[in-house]
């Protein structure tokens, strides 16, 4: 008996340790689910970011050195935990995948946060006659100004310079860094977003003291010996360069006593971080965190008048006149645009008046703002007399000599006779054509001056502030009141711009010639004319707006004009960037050299982790309980495995399933979606599309016969009760769907990943344009980029989700191989339209019903 007893003892001890094995496996197999998950999130996150940056070559945004270096930290950081879910599935295999990370990372970080490698040697203030041939320290404008300081006959203001080295010492202690980390975190998706980053940035640089060595350099140079007041301007170092004006974009502060040099230092600083430059750099090429910003302190003016001067015709028309525009004051209301200035026409060679046009409005140079009108029996004395505007043109000659280019100056006149407050090289608009031209009968309205010349088309939008700007629409016509240099910041984005106020002379007119925007400014009753979102034709030659119909008689320019930003700094660093990132070298899984320390960059890491994911996952013994990874029984000829996380499979299945015996809801969905028509197998390709598909096959290595996939050798369901993630491979297309579907309406969810095709890219694009066109229409939030789309719906009931996971089954299953057909824009909206209508023909059938629509729409799936 007490062997026996013995006996029955052993046995229970033995039942209790294999049902603690069982326990701790089921234990480690739902442990390595989550980790899975997390790599797969991850991976969904890598791919979308990759798919942002490789579309950037293409016509969807300009380049920005902010959004690039926040896509690269976001790729480096979900490429880590893509690692690191996948070190903890399998703790010790694939450990070198970090060092290899981190090496990739490293590279990736010397070209985006590269340091700009300026010395902070050398004095941090220089008398403004000491910065002449030192653009280097000083920027083109105090360096201009230096020269001219020593050139006989011209008189410039005195004063100072925060020179490079200023700025640097100023950066120093975690400014720059505290500011380049606000840049990488700031989303800026909007204008709006500018605006609220501009805030924060500003404040930050407000906050900052300025260090001892500028304090004592600064007391050094004793300002109040200098003048009692001061104006403090930029003079960045990519200020005041041909083609690249900034005019207007930085900050100028008036009126500023010895004392509030500090405050005005640091607000002219924090400009180079506002809307309009962030965006003016953007139009151009250039990133934001390569502003110097050098300042300038020049005595205050005291002026009976002043204004800006073209030593040449910007518009290319009358090349021998220098162009006068004055107003009595400071120039600062012709810049600002916020007058109708006098223009002179001289031909200083002849000493000869060809025109002068208008009335200068009188100007408070002391608050900086228009006062009250003069009462007509007291009008405003004229700004300028015939021997103020010959001596003007006079100078405006020796000054362009000295430079040997035309320049664009601005000037003020006081006791002593006429001031020199800038000089700038001109650009000469070389587009003019035959210059002005009648207007055709049937025009909205017709007046004011050509800003800049060009023909556009669309749609109008008021603009009365800053906030206005933020609903502007793509391509819009802008309309305002007065051409304000704030309206800078939308300037890559409208058609072109009427002001009722400005001149030629402007800031924002400068920027819009630059960008080669049209431009009509002095075109009075606009605002209340061009009120509600009309379309209309802007022709700023003849000075008149046409009703949108005339698109049809006036050639509209076509937006290619524009200066494109391909050459620019920024689009150079991301390329070099994007070969960290986006080659795939590890192509064939079965390779020996599928190992970490060959991965070079984020693609091969992104590729490595998930095909050893889904190794780790389903095919290595052990990896899983037994019964949790069974073949799913379809008619289907594709083969599909399953992996059940608990509850997505009826207790009665064998080591075989069916679909009867699945208790995924989500699955169900997407299968019945998927099989809600019998695929017709692939369609017959046009010649082009034939022709495409065989030259993707012969260069692509990845397309050939039995190679490794980024999706295994199987197709897999990884399913529970309310859950399913899919995982699958059609020929050369690549498919990722995953839903979560419970009564907590914040928790469901539906997303969907497809990359790929057989076909040429142009066709694998218009493929994932029209696809994003159909989903969008169907519920979903799309974007297509490259040959990749993504669709995802979220925050919705249990019911919607299914709905939309049918939606998304059937996209799947007869979207394969349509890359073939799409041969242009035709086929692409004639494709979407045939699949809204069999989705609309079967989803009332289906068990799910009809699916609410979005707000999308079919009739332009190409440019959608």
């Amino acid at each position: 008996m007490a062997i026996l007893d013995a006996i029955r003892n052993m046995v229970q001890r033995r039942r209790r340790a294999a049902s603690h094995r069982d326990a701790q496996q089921i234990h480690a197999f739902l442990d390595r689910c989550e980790q899975f998950r997390r790599l797969l999130a991850a991976n969904h996150t890598a791919l979308e970011i990759m798919a942002d940056l490789g579309d950037a070559d293409g016509d969807e945004a300009l380049p920005d050195m902010n959004s690039l270096r926040s896509n690269c930290v976001g790729a480096v950081a979900a490429v880590g935990r893509m690692v690191e879910a996948l070190c903890a599935m399998s703790p010790g295999r694939f450990d070198a995948l970090r060092p290899s990370l981190r090496r990739i990372a490293r590279d990736i970080d010397a070209v985006v946060n590269a340091e700009d490698g300026a010395a902070i040697e050398g004095p941090c203030i220089l008398l403004l006659e000491k910065t002449a041939n030192r653009p280097d320290q000083a920027g083109a404008k105090a360096a201009v100004l230096g020269e001219l300081r020593k050139e006989p006959g011209v008189s410039v203001p005195p004063g100072f310079v925060f020179t490079a080295n200023a700025f640097h010492q100023f950066m120093r202690g975690g400014l720059r860094e505290e500011i380049n980390c606000l840049l990488t975190a700031s989303k800026r998706s909007e204008l709006a977003d500018d605006y609220a980053l501009f805030d924060k940035i500003s404040e930050v640089i407000q906050a900052a003291p300025l260090p001892r060595l500028l304090r004592e350099q600064l007391r050094e140079i004793a300002p109040e010996t200098i003048a009692d007041r001061f104006a403090v301007r930029s003079s960045a170092l990519d200020e005041d360069m041909s083609g690249a004006s900034f005019a207007g974009q930085y900050r100028t502060v008036l009126h500023v006593p010895p004392e509030g040099i500090e405050k005005a230092y640091r607000e002219v600083v924090a400009a180079a971080y506002s809307p309009t430059a962030v965006n003016y750099r953007r139009n151009r090429g250039l990133g934001d965190d390569g502003v110097v910003m050098c300042v300038a302190c020049m005595k205050m003016v005291e002026a009976r008048s002043g204004g800006v001067m073209y030593t040449r015709d910007p518009l290319g028309l009358n090349g021998e006149d220098v162009v006068v525009h004055a107003v009595s004051g400071l120039p600062v209301s012709i810049v600002d645009g916020t007058c109708d200035p006098e223009i002179w026409r001289i031909r200083p060679e002849t000493d000869e008046i060809i025109e002068a046009a208008g009335s200068a409005n009188p100007f408070d140079d002391k608050e900086g703002a228009p006062p009250e009108a003069s009462p007509p029996e007291n009008p405003a004395p004229p700004a300028l007399t015939p021997q103020n505007a010959l001596e003007l043109a006079r100078m405006a000659r020796r000054i362009e000599q000295r430079f040997g280019c035309p320049q664009d100056v601005e000037w003020a006149i006081d006791d002593d006779g006429i001031v020199i407050l800038q000089s700038r090289p001109l650009d000469i608009y070389d587009e003019a054509g035959d210059g002005a031209r009648t207007p055709l009968p049937g025009f909205l309205l017709q007046g004011g001056v050509t800003a800049s010349p060009g023909v556009a088309l669309g749609r109008t939008h008021i603009v009365r502030c800053e906030e206005d700007l933020f609903s502007l629409p793509q391509d819009a016509v802008l309309v305002a009141d007065q051409a304000d240099p704030a309206w800078a910041a939308a300037l890559g984005r409208v058609a072109a711009v009427v002001s009722e106020r400005g001149s030629p002379a402007g800031h924002l007119a400068n920027v819009a010639r630059e960008l080669h925007v049209p431009a009509v400014f002095g075109m009075k009753g606009a605002v209340r004319a061009l009120a509600g979102a009309r379309e209309v034709v802007v022709d700023s030659r003849a000075c008149a707006v046409y009703p949108g119909a005339f698109a049809d008689r006036i050639p509209v320019d076509p937006p290619a004009t524009r200066p494109a930003p391909e050459a620019g700094p920024v689009m150079r660093l991301r390329r070099r960037a994007m070969d960290c990132i986006l080659p795939l070298t590890l192509t064939d899984a079965a390779s020996p050299k599928f190992v970490p320390e060959e991965c070079r960059t984020l693609h091969d890491i992104t590729r490595f982790c998930h095909e050893k994911g889904v190794n780790e996952m389903f095919n290595r013994p052990g990896a899983a309980p037994k019964g949790a990874t069974r073949r799913l029984v379809t008619d289907v000829p594709t083969q599909y495995w399953v992996l059940d996380m608990g509850g997505g499979v009826l207790p009665s299945a064998e080591k075989d399933v069916t679909i009867d015996q699945i208790a995924s809801t989500p699955l169900l969905a997407l299968w019945e979606g998927m099989t809600a028509k019998e695929w017709e197998g692939p369609p017959p390709p046009d010649p082009g599309g034939f022709l495409s598909v065989m030259m993707e096959a012969t260069a692509n290595p990845a397309l050939e016969a039995g190679r490794g996939n980024s999706m295994g050798e199987r197709n897999y369901f990884i399913i529970g009760e309310e859950y399913c993630n899919m995982q699958a491979r059609f020929g050369f297309h690549f498919s990722t769907v995953e839903g979560h579907a419970c009564p907590f309406s914040d928790e469901n969810y539906a997303y969907m990943q497809f990359k790929g095709g057989g076909a040429g890219l142009d066709r694998r694009r218009r493929r994932a344009v029209m696809v994003r066109s159909v989903l969008t229409q169907q519920g979903f939030t799309a974007a297509a980029k490259d040959d990749a789309f993504f669709a995802r719906m979220e925050n919705v009931s249990a019911e919607e989700i299914l709905r939309g996971l049918f939606v998304l089954g059937y996209i799947v299953a007869h979207t394969r191989q349509l890359d073939m057909l799409m041969s242009g824009p035709d086929a692409v909206e004639a494709h979407a339209r045939r699949l809204l209508q069999e989705l609309d023909e079967r989803l009332p059938s289906s068990r799910y019903g009809a699916l609410p629509k979005g707000s999308g729409s079919s009739g332009d799936p190409e440019g959608a």
